[in-house]
Order: structure tokens, then C-alpha cells, then sequence
């Protein structure tokens, strides 16, 4: 099947150590290097031996930017930038039309801005990269900026999407992590939020928006 967004060329390389929230050290073909890390989630199934691919760009700090890691013999996509790049094609599926992206309503900026019912209303866009037995969820740690997106959009009647990046997840429902997101994700959905969960197919070559996922709202 033809894919919704193709990915740039990537070198392979195996993960050394998780240095931070952003950064990594691995061994590529030419030794070890220092990779930016566009994913700030606990990443669990991250270990030293992890296969990575990554994006070489030379910079003052690192010599690229990982795009992939290699999870149970699948690729998961850890840059989410991807996954919005290609919100465009998934939106005509729920009959949302795409107007503009990063749209600010107060003090919140919004990954889009979609026509819901001739309505324009504001979607988030969330990476749901950790994956247990099947079920994938979101967040993986404790999260005040989700909390307060969550809150944001309902105010706005806007519409929540679930972007599941690991290919193995065949439902969603929020990670027991986070016990107050799972208490408003309920509450917002019993309230009429829009909620989605979309599982993105993963290659070396590219993206596409696979299937619709059930969600479930206890942990």
C-alpha cells in the first residue's frame, strides 16, 4: 500500500546509553556518536544494544536525530513531528477537514486547526509510543502539559487524537501512570470530547495511517 508520508535516508545505529531526556550516545558505522533524541517519554523498551536510525545532521552538539528504534523485532517511530506532518491525510477519515496547523486558542498552542460540522475547533495530537501485551497508552509518565491540553480542548469542543507509533498495539487506553489523566480523559469523553486512536504502520521507507484502535478509558 502506498504511503502517506515517506521518511528521509537513515543510518543505522545501536544505542550506547540514554544520556538525558534528549540525547543519546550510540555506535553508528563510523564509532560512537552523540544523537539528539526528539522523544522526552520514558521510551522503556530503550536499552543498551537498542537498534536505532537515525537522520544525520552535523551540529556543534550531535551528529544526527533519531528517527526509529527497534522494538520486539518492530520499528517504532520516536520523532512525533512525523506523525503530524501527516495528520493531513488521516483527518478525511473521521470527515475533519485540515484549515491550518498550530493554531493558538489563549494561552494553548494546538497542533491543528480542523472544520468539525462547519465548526473550526482545535486538535492536539498525542504519541503513544509504549506498548504492553497489545495495548498501547498514553502518557508514560506523569504529564501536567497533557493534563492541561486535555482540559483546554474540551473547553474548546475541539478533538483529541491518539497517534499509536508502535506497530504492535491493537487498542489504547491511558497508562496507569498518570492516574489524574486517566481520571479526566473519562470525564472528557463522558462529556462528548472527540477522541481518537489511529495506529500508524511503521517502515524504514515511510508512514501510513493503518487502522482505527479502540480506546478504553480505565488503565
Amino acid at each position: 500500500m502506498p504511503f502517506d508520508l515517506l521518511l528521509p535516508e537513515t543510518r543505522p545505529a545501536t544505542l550506547i546509553e540514554r544520556e538525558n531526556r534528549f540525547a543519546v550516545r550510540a555506535r553508528g558505522e563510523e564509532g560512537e556518536i552523540r544523537l539528539h533524541l526528539p522523544n522526552s517519554g520514558r521510551l522503556r523498551f530503550l536499552h543498551p544494544g537498542s537498534l536505532l536510525r537515525y537522520q544525520p545532521r552535523e551540529g556543534p552538539k550531535t551528529a544526527g536525530r533519531v528517527l526509529l528504534a527497534r522494538d520486539r523485532g518492530a520499528w517504532v517511530l520516536l520523532d512525533s513531528g512525523f506523525a503530524e506532518e501527516a495528520l493531513p491525510w488521516l483527518l478525511p477519515r473521521f470527515g475533519y477537514r485540515f484549515l491550518r496547523a498550530q493554531p493558538r486558542l489563549g494561552e494553548s498552542r494546538f497542533d491543528a486547526l480542523v472544520e468539525v460540522g462547519g465548526r473550526a475547533v482545535p486538535l492536539e495530537m498525542k504519541s503513544a509510543t509504549h506498548v504492553e501485551a497489545g495495548v498501547a497508552c498514553f502518557p508514560d509518565a506523569r504529564s501536567s502539559r497533557a493534563l492541561r491540553h486535555l482540559e483546554a480542548l474540551l473547553d474548546a469542543g475541539g478533538v483529541l487524537v491518539f497517534a499509536v507509533l508502535h506497530p504492535l498495539a491493537r487498542a489504547f487506553r491511558p497508562c496507569p501512570f498518570d492516574p489524574r489523566f486517566t481520571l479526566a480523559l473519562a470525564r472528557a469523553a463522558d462529556l462528548g470530547l472527540r477522541i481518537h486512536a489511529v495506529r500508524m504502520a511503521v517502515s524504514l521507507e515511510g508512514l501510513r495511517w493503518a487502522e482505527t484502535l479502540p480506546v478504553y478509558f480505565s488503565p
